[in-house]
């Protein structure tokens, strides 16, 4: 095991950059754009100082912010890592990728954004959490890197000691102190080596925290809501950020000061989140700073003016609103998403309310790097919005859910969703989930009540814009082959899946693609394959 002692969880950008300023001057103007791509993990889209929300300090994004377009409207096409990760790098839905839970690999031969971004001669590279390789999630075939050149993958969730394999070492090299600050610094070194280069790059950042962790630091870390045989809190495993920036937290008695109008106790327990939101804002306190390093650099370096930025998660969290944990509804904090793209001097400032769909990022950087988009993309190409050009927006953005990941097979948590920049209208299976709804179907007016606390249903004067969007709704299931309707929304004993064209038996391609699927056995094909 190799291990590697970081400094302290601030990296100063100058220790790479200072670098005589003739070597600055010799930078070659490059003909594409380059792409930063930083993607966090469960980090939700009211956890941004300017926007005013959450009681949570983001200095850095705050200021790219005031050059960036905003989506204020950004959503998770599913909101979960696998399958959150499988929709923003290809494009498509779920169910046209193939993962329709954690732990079912993407398939190798997508058209995804690596791929893309290599072929038209871009340098790539990834550092960070993958989670798209199936039940063994260390990719050691490079075929399933997607595109990525420079790999350098993270295993777990570990963020004080964290594992890492570097491209193809057998053995990992363990990181003692904040993760998040060592994949920055990494991804400062390939740019570094780039910068005097013609060829331009795409690099992915990406973070796990703040989604909650575990080993050394967190031995004192719970998750609310969770508890053993021995009806005890597991310890061990939560949410935690360096000391120095959960201590911005710490004095504040979120109890009596509620992060949200929307928190209740969590499910079937009297616990609150309020003992663990210092470890959650700490941790996005923390990587706000590792951003401002990175942002840093690219000013330092003349970078800015020739690169796009890219700042999203795969999904949000819940932190106790409407009674939940962590991500895998249709609730604002669970399935919304902070959403920045920025291009200094060339993208105008603006927080954009049309909606935006996860899907549809792959397509628009595409879009603005002059790219052309792989036939089958699901996502819509906003570029033109962003330029300033003449556009009009989609009016919906479809999401959905089934699992958490493979081994809830036979516990699914069906739901779809239709989304406007005022409503979201949820058709929920038989599942937990249901309780949210009446007879399996909820409407929420987001503009008259953003904190979705009065659930609408038939009757209740909304019937007409029901009407409207279960119509698109119905549409949209129809057109992608989804059996929802008919299969799963009102079925007391949906069984195993039809879920997708590309994957329908699971273990079948866990094991294809060399995973060891130890979450079940397969007895036959129960997943029939849809026709196209």
């Amino acid at each position: 095991m190799k291990q590697v002692n970081l400094i302290s969880s601030v990296i100063l950008a100058s220790v790479v950059s200072s670098m005589p300023g003739n070597v600055i001057a010799q930078q070659k103007k490059k003909e594409k754009p380059n792409v930063i791509f930083v993607l966090t993990d469960q980090w939700r889209k009211q956890a941004l100082g300017f926007k005013g929300e959450d009681p949570v300090q983001t200095p850095h994004l705050d200021e790219f912010a005031s050059w960036a377009v905003s989506f204020d409207n950004a959503t998770s096409c599913r909101p979960v890592s696998g399958p959150g990760r499988a929709c923003l790098f290809t494009g498509k839905y779920s169910i046209n990728n193939g993962v329709f839970a954690n732990k079912v690999p993407l398939a190798t031969d997508e058209e995804s954004m690596g791929r893309v971004f290599k072929a038209a001669g871009y340098a790539t590279a990834y550092i960070g959490k993958w989670h798209l390789n199936g039940m063994n999630d260390h990719v050691t075939d490079s075929v399933r890197r997607q595109g990525f050149d420079y790999f350098v993958q993270s295993m777990g969730h570990q963020p004080f000691f964290q594992g890492y394999y570097v491209q193809d070492d057998k053995e990992r090299t363990y990181i003692k102190g904040w993760a998040p600050t060592y994949e920055t610094q990494l991804g400062i070194e390939f740019i570094e080596k780039q910068k005097t280069s013609e060829q331009p790059f795409c690099l992915v950042l990406s973070y796990n925290p703040p989604h909650t962790g575990g080993g050394p630091g967190f031995e004192d870390r719970y998750q609310p809501g969770k508890y053993g045989p021995d009806k005890k809190l597991k310890m061990g495993y939560g949410y935690a950020g360096p000391a120095e920036y959960e201590a911005l937290y710490k004095d504040i008695d979120y109890e009596k000061n509620p992060i949200r109008g929307n928190l209740k106790p969590i499910r079937r327990s009297s616990d609150t989140s309020a003992r663990v939101i210092p470890g959650y804002f700490g941790a996005i306190t923390a990587i706000d700073n590792d951003f401002g390093n990175l942002m840093t650099y690219l000013e330092q370096n003349d970078l800015l003016e020739n690169t796009i930025i890219v700042f999203t998660s795969d999904h949000g969290e819940s932190m106790g609103s409407q009674g939940l944990m962590t991500k895998g509804t249709w609730f604002e904090e669970s399935m919304g998403v902070p959403c920045l793209v920025g291009w200094k001097g060339v993208i105008k400032p603006k927080r954009e309310i049309v909606v935006f769909n996860s899907i549809d990022l792959m397509p628009t950087l595409l879009g603005l790097s002059g790219l052309s988009i792989p036939q089958g993309v699901d996502g819509v190409d906003y570029s033109p919005l962003l330029l300033g050009k003449k556009f009009k927006a989609p009016e919906y953005a479809f999401t959905s859910f089934d699992f958490g990941g493979v081994e809830e097979l036979k516990a699914p948590r069906y739901w779809r969703a239709v989304y406007t920049s005022r409503y979201t209208y949820v058709l929920c299976g038989m599942n937990q989930n249901r309780a949210f709804t009446k007879d399996g179907l909820v409407l929420y007016d987001r503009e008259k009540d953003p904190l979705q606390l009065n659930p609408i249903y038939k009757g209740m004067g909304y019937d007409k814009t029901i009407d409207r969007l279960h119509a698109e709704l119905v549409k949209h299931l129809d057109e992608t082959g989804d059996p929802f309707i008919k299969e799963y929304w009102n079925n007391p004993d949906a069984g195993y899946p039809k879920l997708n064209k590309v994957t329908m038996d699971p273990y079948s391609a866990l094991r294809k693609s060399g995973a060891n699927a130890k979450g079940g056995k397969s007895k036959g094909n129960r997943n029939k394959q849809l026709k196209k």
